[in-house]
């Protein structure tokens, strides 16, 4: 029991943050602007909460703030002191004030950038707000925006006395017009049985962007490559869906020559598709004449020697190429790739 007791008293409550969550005076998003951020990974010390352990009271840049447990992982409650809750903030006092907002340009294309900047003395707090995301700010700062559809920015003061007032600036995005033709080649056109190219092609400010290998297709970026290993003439083609629905279908063949013995070769992903910061077992079996089996990872660039059997599981951050490449007795080497395809789940909503 004095074990315990000697555990129970070192340990110190506390918050981890599982997703971004904002950081408010009080316990409801009635308390705006949030005062900060807690990011994944972050922690605080907890000193209060609500009865139903539905917001604590933290500690958070040695002040006090209130996170909502919707996003955070809490540790040690048991002796953390449930508190009132505070009386609803009170309104905001909107006196006209002048922070010099301004942009550097206020029309751009989708892609491009501008500069705001703002320049304020003696406030308590500051606050730039996109519409959608708020983010505290020094009284004397610049923030580079690269909006995707024209947008509205507001600039919060909270003044020392409890008054505050804000501006407002909006740039105007023009898009860009597509691009009719996204440049499909081949490094080369002509291989031997089991050697390898590089497919390119660059297509900006389109709906999606799809690449068949004449067995498999792929959503690609508009500015992307692949590398094919064919052993038999093969055309490829590219899909290109434009942002009005019109799809446009471009094709590449490269001409395979040649005889060789080449190995039997299996080489699989399972799954080929998944979500960022899930997994990927590669399999593979080489049967046949060889002197060298080896794995090659396009993502980091790395060969690593392997047998003629395996499995190995890889996380990719983004879409990765696998490549098994089989060196036979005569020196001729054969490749045979996987692609894994990686999609972004996007962020977590916070309150």
């Amino acid at each position: 029991m004095s074990g315990a007791r000697g555990v129970a008293q070192g340990c110190t409550p506390t918050v981890t943050a599982i997703s971004q969550v904002n950081v408010r005076f009080g316990p409801s998003t009635n308390y705006n602007p949030p005062i900060g951020t807690l990011f994944p990974g972050q922690s605080a010390q907890v000193t209060g909460r609500l009865s139903d352990n539905s917001w604590y009271r933290i500690i958070f840049n040695n002040n006090e703030g209130w996170v909502t447990s919707q996003f955070v992982t809490a540790f040690c409650m048991d002796t953390v002191p449930v508190v009132p809750v505070p009386p609803p903030p009170p309104g905001p006092t909107f006196i006209p004030g002048n922070a010099n907002f301004q942009a550097s340009t206020y029309t751009v294309q989708q892609g491009q950038c501008s500069t705001l900047s703002w320049s304020v003395q003696d406030v308590a707090a500051v606050f730039l707000s996109d519409g959608q995301y708020q983010y505290g700010v020094g009284g004397v700062d610049t923030r580079s925006v690269c909006p995707q559809a024209t947008t509205t920015y507001t600039l919060l003061v909270q003044r020392r006395d409890g008054t505050s007032f804000q501006q407002q600036l909006t740039i105007t995005v023009t898009p860009t017009q597509p691009s009719n033709n996204p440049n499909f080649t081949a490094d080369s056109y002509s291989l031997n049985p089991g050697q390898c190219t590089t497919m390119r092609w660059n297509v900006n400010n389109v709906r999606a962007v799809y690449f068949w290998d004449g067995t498999n297709q792929q959503g690609v970026g508009g500015n992307d490559s692949r590398q094919v290993c064919p052993w038999t003439t093969t055309t490829y083609r590219l899909e290109v869906v434009g942002n009005d629905g019109s799809v446009n279908n471009y094709f590449q063949t490269i001409t395979v020559s040649g005889s060789s013995t080449a190995p039997n070769v299996s080489f699989t992903a399972n799954p080929a598709t998944l979500a960022q910061g899930q997994c990927s077992v590669l399999n593979w079996t080489v049967s046949g004449s060889f002197n060298l089996v080896q794995l090659l990872d396009t993502s980091t660039n790395s060969t690593t020697v392997v047998g003629a059997t395996g499995t190995i599981q890889v996380c990719p951050s983004a879409s990765a190429t696998y490549i098994l490449r089989v060196t036979g007795n005569s020196g001729q080497q054969f490749d045979t790739s996987v692609n894994v395809n990686v999609f972004n789940t996007g962020p977590t909503p916070q309150p």
